[in-house]
Formats: structure tokens, C-alpha cells, sequence
């Protein structure tokens, strides 16, 4: 796969992001309970964006351990408006939606000239960096940069950067499988729910390999001897835990 580490053009390449060799290779006893500070970008989910907290008012906002200041993620942009001088795109990547913020200056371009120009970018996907903020009560996303996404292979690299990320800030290694699985608190991943979600998620795993568009629901099922609807079940809990993504064919998941 291409290295998409700068594809953002904002603020740097996620920290250093991509993977080592060897896999995720954080010092578990170095960096668990540690509070990691990013100056660089930080590859996230719209729901960890959501989820993350201001202990302190005007301060940097705190997620699964790290804090971070500037975000960038990938999501469908499914509105644009206007209101005054503020234009407001909201995007969402399925795990929640939050509003991108952008003050026009008409000394440069009106309102109008903005919204329509970004009013093309409607049910496409892009990537958004930019700074967290609250505004009213609400979060949402300032001074931001928003580009279309022209490779699909981005999207992709993206999901991979932000497990990656997440897993390190939790000194998360590769052999601590049973720290993945067994986190308390660990609002990334969903609780293991049984045998079946863990044949599910290994079968999608090995058979990605070999099915890098998707392997189709039809399939895991009938290989796994289970319901059509229980299928989904798994599959749609494996998706919004981040273990497993959408294919590129209708019906189908990769694993990661």
C-alpha cells in the first residue's frame, strides 16, 4: 500500500504515523497511565472526537490517553449551510457526525461563492484536519482543511492509523492480545460477546487476505453455519467496534 502519511497536508504526517515492522510495538509499562501529548495531527474517529473531555476550560482535550489539539479524519460530507459569516459542514464517518467550521472572509469571497464550492464535495468522502473546539456547548471543528479523498486506499490507511494510534496511547504491544480483548474502559473496541463474534471476526480476518475487496456476508455465513441475520448482527457490531470495515462490495467487511 502507497504511504498516504501526508495525504492530509495539515500539520504534519499523523505523528510519524504508519507501522513498524514489527507491528505495535509501544513499551506497554512505559506508556499505560501516561497522558501523551500531540502537537502533530491526530488520526481519530468522529465518536472518539465526541467522546473526548476538557478537564480544563479553554485547555487541550483529552481522549483514551493522549491529548491532543489538532484532529484529522475521514467521513462523508452529508450537508453544507451557512449562517452570517460561518460556514458549517457536517461529515460523518459512522461512527457519529460533527460540524466543520469555516468563517468566510468576503474581502476574499462572498458566502455564497463558499457554500457552493464546497456544496460538490456532497456525499463524497474527505479528509478533515483542523482544531477541536467547543462553540456554545457544541463541539466542532476549526480552522480546518477539507480535500476530497481521491484514493480509496487513504480511507483505509486512515482506519489503520487511528487503531494504531489508539492502541499505543494505551501501551497496547503486539503480544498483549489479552489487553486488547480484556480493556476495562476501552470505548474504541466493543466487549467480546461470545464465540460467535470471535469465529466471525477470525474468519473475516483470514479471508481477507484473500478477498481484499470484502468478503461477502453470504459467505461468512454459510461457512460459519449461522443465520443470514445473525451474521449481520456480528458483522455490524464488529464494524461500529472498529475491528472490521465496510467493503468496497456491497454485503462484504475486511478485517484489519
Amino acid at each position: 500500500m502507497s504511504d498516504f502519511g501526508n495525504y492530509g497536508n495539515f500539520g504534519g504526517d499523523y505523528g510519524g504515523g504508519g507501522f513498524s515492522q514489527g507491528g505495535f510495538t509501544g513499551d506497554g509499562n512505559s506508556q499505560q497511565n501516561k497522558v501523551q501529548t500531540r502537537n502533530s495531527i491526530n488520526p481519530v474517529t468522529i465518536k472518539q472526537i465526541l467522546e473526548a473531555e476538557q478537564p480544563v476550560p479553554d485547555g487541550e482535550f483529552k481522549v483514551h490517553n493522549v491529548s491532543i489539539s489538532l484532529v484529522g479524519f475521514i467521513g462523508v460530507v452529508r450537508k453544507v449551510h451557512a449562517n452570517g459569516v460561518t460556514l458549517f459542514i457536517t461529515v460523518e464517518d459512522g461512527t457519529g457526525s460533527i460540524d466543520v467550521r469555516k468563517w468566510v472572509d468576503e474581502n476574499i469571497n462572498s458566502v455564497e461563492e463558499e457554500k457552493e464550492r464546497y456544496m460538490v464535495f456532497l456525499n463524497k468522502y474527505v479528509f478533515v484536519g483542523g482544531a477541536l473546539k467547543v462553540y456554545n456547548g457544541n463541539k466542532s471543528i476549526q480552522n480546518a482543511s477539507v480535500s476530497l479523498i481521491e484514493d480509496s486506499n487513504q480511507i483505509i490507511y486512515h482506519h489503520l492509523s487511528a487503531i494504531d494510534n489508539h492502541l499505543k496511547s494505551q501501551g497496547v504491544t503486539k503480544s498483549s492480545g489479552s489487553a486488547v480483548n480484556g480493556s476495562q474502559g476501552n470505548k474504541l473496541f466493543v466487549d467480546d460477546e461470545g464465540s460467535t463474534t470471535d469465529r466471525v471476526l477470525n474468519f473475516i480476518r483470514q479471508e481477507s487476505k484473500t478477498m481484499p475487496e470484502g468478503v461477502p456476508i453470504s459467505f461468512i455465513t454459510q461457512k460459519l453455519s449461522i443465520s443470514e441475520k445473525e451474521g449481520e448482527k456480528h458483522c455490524n457490531d464488529l464494524v461500529e467496534s472498529g475491528k472490521i470495515y465496510v467493503g468496497f462490495n456491497d454485503g462484504g467487511y475486511i478485517a484489519v
